[in-house]
């Protein structure tokens, strides 16, 4: 399946579930803000949202600091 990932198009497997993704680029779930589809997800909502082909997707690092 076909899913924009930060801008990007990028191919990847159906099936695929939005912790895969993220771990797919190398980061961790409590980490990162996922925006799917224009919503940020809460942490308990990506293991129940479907990914499919089409789907927007922002990863951002989560930063912490003063």
């Amino acid at each position: 399946m076909q899913v924009t990932v930060n801008g990007r198009a990028s191919e990847h497997p159906d099936g695929t579930t939005l912790p895969g993704l993220v771990a797919h680029y190398g980061l961790t779930v409590g980490a990162v803000v996922v925006e799917h589809n224009g919503t940020a997800l809460l942490r308990g909502e990506l293991e129940r949202t479907p990914l499919r082909d089409g789907d927007r997707v922002e990863l951002v690092r989560a930063v912490a600091g003063g």
